[in-house]
């Protein structure tokens, strides 16, 4: 059989499926299976490289699904093809990439069902279920997703890096770079986000920190979003400018929910997910605060989309 995601021996389709279902969630950053079983109990985790679906080369995010599927088979020591697998993988909104991931999956034995949607709607589902309710994603990029109590979904944002993602670590990261570049000609004030930035990257001025930029993967300029921040809180003028940008952007994704939903009947539930803004992140309680001056009920569960991944695939039964 042709193992097109991996040169490793891939599960063989044939016999019975176990009665087990895989969840994996995929963005920028890294991929993370989670396998279970009918009821959804997690019986182990595996965590891989990036499972963002590069439109150009789409086949390496079906090899980093594919890493981790068969790493959480092994520590939960069953054998696959499982029953069903549901990965939700950013970039996953270009169909034609989609279906080339999807087809690479179900090629390659892992699951006798196999559905690939977005990391958005994998984290949905373990916030709201099938129900309504609004969820901010604030992680390498950014993104919201409403359903409302009639059941229409809503997305605001989620244009990528070169159009959209702004409010996210890599819009931050990037903003914050710029901000030192500026500051080095003359156009912004001195700035500790020099020697921060500086420090963070291994570089020696304004001219290698490009240079660095232009390398860098769109995780590892992300990363510096936590730098950003961490410096705005200590009255740094030009750091608190860049993060103050974060947040109008948040606020303005937030604020075009309502008027594109309805039937809420009271505030909306809003939960958040991504690097910072979950429980401990640093932007989590300024960002809180913003959705709750738009009109929001903030949800302070923890959501995890791998698990939420792991229902859609119990839901596809099998």
């Amino acid at each position: 059989m042709r193992t097109a995601v991996g040169a490793a021996e891939a599960p063989r389709p044939g016999g019975r499926a176990a009665a087990l279902y895989i969840g994996v969630d995929g963005g920028g950053t890294r991929s993370r299976a989670l396998l279970g079983d009918r009821e959804g109990r997690g019986l182990a985790v595996a965590d891989g490289g990036p499972g963002l679906i590069d439109p150009g080369a789409p086949r390496g995010a079906a090899f980093a699904v594919r890493t981790v599927a068969l790493e959480a088979a092994r520590r939960a020591r069953v054998r696959l093809p499982a029953r069903a697998l549901w990965a939700g993988l950013a970039g996953a909104g270009n169909e034609s990439a989609r279906v080339v991931v999807e087809k690479e999956l179900r090629d390659a034995g892992l699951a006798r069902r196999v559905v690939v949607g977005t990391d958005v709607e994998a984290a949905h589902a373990d916030a709201f279920g099938n129900g309504p309710g609004v969820l901010l994603v604030a992680g390498t990029g950014s993104v919201v997703r409403a359903v409302d109590p009639r059941g229409e979904v809503v997305t605001v944002g989620g244009w990528g890096a070169l159009l959209g993602d702004e409010g996210g670590g890599y819009g931050i990261g990037l903003d914050g770079i710029r901000a030192v570049l500026r500051a080095a000609d003359g156009r912004e004030p001195e700035t500790d986000l020099t020697d921060a930035l500086l420090s963070e990257t291994g570089t020696a001025g304004a001219r290698e920190l490009a240079d660095w930029a232009v390398g860098a993967s769109k995780g590892e300029i992300a990363a510096l979003s936590v730098t950003v921040a961490k410096v705005s809180k200590t009255g740094d003028v030009v750091a608190a400018r860049v993060v103050h940008r974060a947040l109008g952007a948040v606020r303005e994704h937030l604020e075009a929910v309502p008027g594109r939903t309805g039937g809420w009947g009271g505030r909306p539930a809003v939960a958040f997910v991504g690097g910072l803004i979950r429980a401990g992140g640093v932007l989590r309680e300024v960002v809180a605060e913003v959705a709750e001056e738009v009109g929001y009920e903030v949800r302070v569960d923890e959501v995890v989309p791998e698990r939420g991944a792991l229902r859609r695939a119990v839901g596809l039964g099998g």
